[in-house]
């Protein structure tokens, strides 16, 4: 494409749309940024994202509000709008753009479009990022150079596929984590390895339903080719019936990789007994395992080519990712496990099943899938008591009381369930944070309330309780 000739419109200036922007100016774009709460640091961060690779000291750049329910008033339409994957699929920004014929693309479209590395694509309700982690980690570890990018948050290795895009070599690869957000708004994208953890109901609030959702995810799947493969969790019953639904309309890209046995719906049959036996050990550091997604990284990194010794001994070391599953101090014997990211009902599930007994778990916040009873069922099968935080908590908690479950209260902050967590936890017992529920009622994001957690266990440690 020829970006010098190109009138593009970026709503949103977060990571993803702030990366766009600057990889968009350094190809002569022209460009118009929008946002509904546009700061006036919006082009200092650009600016800031350019000092490695300036742009075109006569660049064309407009910064400008975003009406929150309307498009902008454009005198006439811009060539190509990139979207936030935050605005929803509802915006009538889609319906004008569609009026105009103006393609909508997502940060990750573009970055497919300027990638020279072929991808690795990894999407998934849960254990998505410690998967896509795993599976950079398995091949560095075997001498394969690869780039970790997509919606690792919270981690050193947080930068967009956009932004690695224009750093990879054609002989390296993106390990991208990608979300259904930005997977309803491609075109062409592919990748060379297309992976899916699970599909579960989340994010109802933004999609409507969860047929919305799975389809979303199973964009990952409709662009690939017979030289491409789909590593898959086939005993999620949610890929199952995106499968289902897939196959009854022919999805291209589905067929494509079905019928050159590329399609790999149960990685465990690629292994023998003795193998599987040394995948199975603790992946994400202190015993906490990684169960199918540790699967689904070893299989990815022995297509890629990795042996399967260097595979058994990566895994030994790889020690997680913040915020999923991070052992964070022990005192008085006790265990605390920092699993923020937790922020559905199946995540909620997962997270309690793999986590050491006893436990008592730190849950609640937003309950944005309205699943307090799935939530409660979780908590009354694995935990031995619940502190409850936020705004749902409490409804958390009528929930568990109706099924007879007792031994919780509704602590209301982070700070109070962690003292009153330790309060009641013996030695050899885990505190976990698992909240299966979004942040936003008292923090800026999981990775906040990752942090939080993190400093009230540091406080219970200095004051000498250790």
């Amino acid at each position: 494409m020829n970006w010098s000739e190109m009138r593009v419109a970026i709503v949103g200036t977060g990571r993803s749309g702030i990366a766009a922007a600057a990889a968009l100016l350094q190809r002569g774009a022209t460009l118009e940024l929008y946002d509904r709460d546009m700061q006036l640091d919006a082009l200092e961060q650009l600016i800031a994202h350019l000092e490695d690779a300036p742009a075109d000291p006569d660049m064309e750049i407009t910064i400008a509000e975003f009406p929150q329910q309307d498009v902008p008033d454009w005198e006439s339409p811009p060539d190509l709008i990139i979207v936030s994957p935050a605005l929803p699929p509802s915006h009538p920004l889609f319906e004008g753009a569609r009026a105009h014929g103006v393609p909508i693309w997502s940060e990750i479209e573009l970055g497919y479009r300027l990638a020279k590395a072929p991808i690795i694509a990894i999407t998934g309700t849960n254990a998505k990022t410690t998967t896509a982690a795993l599976i950079h980690h398995l091949l560095t570890h075997a001498g394969i150079r690869a780039h970790l990018c997509g919606n690792i948050a919270g981690t050193e290795s947080d930068q967009t596929l956009t932004t690695a895009a224009l750093k990879a070599q054609p002989d390296e690869w993106l390990v991208a984590e990608v979300s259904s957000f930005q997977l309803q708004n491609i075109h062409q994208f592919r990748p060379r390895i297309a992976v899916i953890t699970t599909i579960t109901p989340d994010h109802l609030d933004y999609h409507g339903s969860f047929e919305a959702y799975a389809r979303a995810k199973g964009r990952l799947l409709e662009n690939l080719t017979p030289d491409d493969w789909a590593v898959l969790n086939g005993n999620d019953a949610g890929i199952q019936q995106l499968l289902k639904w897939l196959r009854a309309e022919n999805c291209p890209g589905l067929l494509n990789v079905e019928r050159a046995g590329h399609l790999i719906l149960n990685p465990a049959s690629l292994w023998g007994d003795e193998d599987l036996k040394a995948l199975s050990p603790a992946c994400g550091g202190e015993g906490m395992g990684m169960g199918e997604g540790a699967l689904l990284a070893a299989t990815v990194a022995r297509i890629v080519g990795c042996s399967e010794a260097q595979i058994q001994t990566a895994l030994a070391s790889f020690r997680g990712v913040p915020h999923r599953m991070e052992f964070v101090a022990e005192i008085k014997g006790v265990r605390f496990i920092n699993n923020s990211m937790c922020t559905n009902a199946a995540a909620l599930d997962y997270s309690l099943r793999l986590a050491p007994k006893p436990c008592i778990v730190i849950a609640g916040g937003v309950d944005k899938n309205d699943s307090a009873e799935q939530l409660a069922d979780a908590i009354r099968r694995y935990c031995r008591a619940a502190m409850l935080i936020g705004r749902d908590g409490e409804r958390i908690g009528a929930c568990l009381s109706a099924a007879g479950y007792t031994n919780w209260r509704y602590a209301g902050t982070l700070e109070r369930a962690v003292e009153q967590a330790f309060a009641l936890a013996q030695s050899g017992e885990t505190v976990i944070l698992a909240p299966g529920c979004a942040s936003f009622d008292q923090f800026r994001n999981f990775i906040e309330r990752g942090e939080r957690f993190r400093a009230c266990v540091r406080t219970l440690s200095e004051r000498g309780q250790g």
